[in-house]
């Protein structure tokens, strides 16, 4: 399993962009927006989808475990992809629900820092989501430029 750092974990932990991919048992790719993500004590990492685009992911993830995620910054452009293996799904507690607003928020101010229209921004998301739990095996330096692919 890959250890996340204590830097690593307050970048993805920031108010980033997140889109969480999954693949079909024939491999056919499909990307829903991520919210929340949030690095566990136990060094898996858990992410939220809206619960109304959450049947394909989950249906991918029933019969084909692997889950890449990306975090992107929407000011710098640093970028970084996690993949692993998905562990488990649940409906969010009210902590959970707690964290994904302080997310939203975040990552509202970010996109606002750049110009982007706040109204537009907050339809983005769905109230209702979904956790995912998965265990990290591998991460990746996604930043464009030459280092893009990087592992970290």
């Amino acid at each position: 399993m890959y250890q996340i750092d204590a830097a690593l974990k307050e970048f993805l932990e920031s108010g980033v962009a997140v889109q969480v991919g999954t693949a079909s048992a024939e491999g056919k790719p499909h990307a829903v927006n991520g919210w929340g993500p949030r690095i566990n004590a136990g060094g898996t990492v858990s992410v939220f989808i809206e619960a109304k685009r959450a049947s394909r992911p989950l249906a991918n993830l029933a019969t084909n475990p692997k889950v890449a995620v990306i975090f992107g910054d929407p000011i710098t452009y640093r970028s970084i992809q996690l993949k692993g293996r998905w562990r488990s799904t649940a409906l969010p507690s009210e902590e959970d629900q707690q964290w994904v607003t302080r997310h939203r928020n975040l990552f509202h101010s970010t996109t606002a820092l750049v110009g982007d229209n706040p109204n537009s921004i907050r339809n983005l998301w769905m109230d209702d989501v979904m956790r995912i739990d998965f265990e990290v095996e591998q991460a990746f330096d996604q930043t464009p430029g030459p280092e893009a692919g990087r592992p970290l």
